[in-house]
């Protein structure tokens, strides 16, 4: 089971009460797919960056979870067919962790080496002078 988090964005013509159903529909679906729910975050309705299906307001929801790939599969598929969710995205978590953690360990290695040349590093104000 991986970290997983996921997002969608539900159209403004809704009710706050069935942005509400919509939001317990998608955790019974994470629930019966065998996913642990860790968080689910209300943004609330909230403006988009930029107009979505003719929309420049939506209800934005986050959930934090644990979950498989197939689960992922399935969610987003729900997503895409149910007629209220104008927007999604699920992103894995994990992998973004391990990410900053190699561009960390790049830093220190590219540090090290840089000491051990003589190199010495300038502060902002002495290059912006």
């Amino acid at each position: 089971m991986r970290h997983y988090e996921s997002i969608f964005i539900a159209a403004p013509t809704l009710t706050e009460e069935q942005a509400d159903e919509l939001v317990k529909y998608f955790e019974g679906i994470i629930a019966e797919q065998g996913g642990e729910l860790l968080k689910t975050d209300h943004w609330g309705r909230k403006k988009l960056a930029y107009d979505v299906q003719k929309f420049s307001e939506g209800y934005y929801t986050l959930f934090e979870m644990t979950a498989g790939s197939k689960l992922i599969a399935e969610l987003e598929r729900r997503y895409r067919n149910h007629e209220s969710v104008i927007k999604y995205l699920s992103v894995r978590m994990d992998e973004i962790q391990q990410a900053s953690g190699r561009q960390k360990i790049r830093y220190e290695r590219e540090s090290k080496r840089k000491a051990a040349a003589g190199i010495k590093e300038r502060t902002l104000e002495e290059v912006m002078g």
